[in-house]
């Protein structure tokens, strides 16, 4: 297919954005102060969001690098051969999928745009079919119908996060489908997935980087649902006595994925730990266009530098790769300059 369908959403994402920066003319310095705050203490942040996801009744791994954090999600399903699974950068991180494939789980992709075109190559940190033409309405309809009655036959779900909060632990989790929500509240078991970059200090700076993802990437004043997860499903209403896993998962798990992100801090590579993936900056790229879409957005001109620095054997970009366009830092809502 050519790359017409791209050019056209990546056009009305930068004429949306355009307006809606004019709207928020305090949100990339709001984001970008919350994320140098947190990647100049990230050691102490960790330890305080697992201190506080664990008074939530989280169980919390904090994984050190790719190996870990894959090891401890098998362990986790603990011979379930079946596993829901929405989309997120993290899991291209640490080669999730590959792995579960080859230790014989079957895992259901839950993102629309992944059904469509498939998982082999991460085209965008959003939208997977960008490239990939969706057949029409009735599929997405029947398509979603079918991933909610799998789902809910299911004993786990994997998703990553945008946020988590380290003053309460609260996990935030931005999707326009509908289908994260799936994935988080129709298993018994919920495994979340997440570097320790996601971490915030407020929910109201969650809220804030939700924000930033959905202006500065996809041109939305907001994407349709934000979920905040406060640990295990929990009721009083059954004669007054405290029930969990009523309305959603009885188990939260938490992998905090290090993978480099401590010594990225303790080095002052603080530019590594801001990068939230929202996609702002492949939207004017010259280079996505001709290559990104093609290879992984990982992989586009000298961004690539920040979006594969924690990619285990990726190659890091040179500057002879990409030109002296310079649009990709006018647009990074957190001010990173490559």
């Amino acid at each position: 297919m050519s790359n017409s369908k791209a050019q056209n959403i990546l056009k009305q994402i930068d004429t949306n954005r355009k307006a809606l920066i004019q709207e928020y003319p305090n949100l990339a310095k709001q984001v970008h102060d919350i994320k140098t705050s947190v990647a100049t203490n990230l050691k102490a942040s960790t330890e305080n969001t697992v201190a506080s996801l664990i008074r939530k009744g989280c169980h919390v791994t904090v994984a050190k690098n790719s190996a870990e954090a894959q090891e401890q999600i098998l362990k986790i399903l603990g011979g379930n051969q079946h596993v829901a699974m929405s989309k997120n950068p993290v899991f291209t991180e640490i080669a999730l999928r590959n792995y579960l494939k080859a230790n014989s789980v079957e895992v259901l992709n839950t993102d629309l745009g992944e059904r469509a075109s498939g998982t082999e190559i991460d085209a965008h940190p959003w939208i997977a079919s960008i490239n990939t033409s969706i057949p029409n309405q009735e599929w997405v309809i029947q398509t979603k119908h079918e991933i909610k009655e799998q789902v809910a036959h299911l004993q786990y779900g994997i998703t990553g996060a945008e946020a988590i909060v380290e003053q309460n632990g609260t996990i935030a989790l931005l999707e326009s489908e509908g289908n994260v929500r799936f994935t988080t509240n129709l298993p018994y078991n919920h495994i979340v997935v997440v570097g320790i970059d996601k971490i915030v200090p407020s929910l109201e700076d969650a809220l804030a980087v939700c924000r930033a993802i959905s202006v500065y990437g996809l041109g939305r004043d907001l994407l349709s649902y934000i979920s905040f997860i406060n640990g295990p499903s929990r009721t009083a209403d059954i004669e007054y006595k405290m029930v969990q896993g009523m309305h959603g998962p009885k188990e939260v798990y938490v992998i905090l994925v290090d993978n480099g992100r401590l010594a990225a801090a303790e080095s002052r590579q603080f530019d590594l730990l801001k990068c939230f993936h929202c996609g702002g900056c492949l939207v004017d790229c010259p280079k996505y266009l001709t290559e990104g879409i093609e290879k992984g957005y990982y992989f586009t001109g000298k961004r690539a530098k920040i979006l594969a620095s924690f990619l285990e054997g990726a190659k890091q970009a040179d500057d002879a790769d990409c030109g002296d366009c310079s649009l990709c830092n006018q647009n990074c809502p957190v001010g990173i300059q490559v």
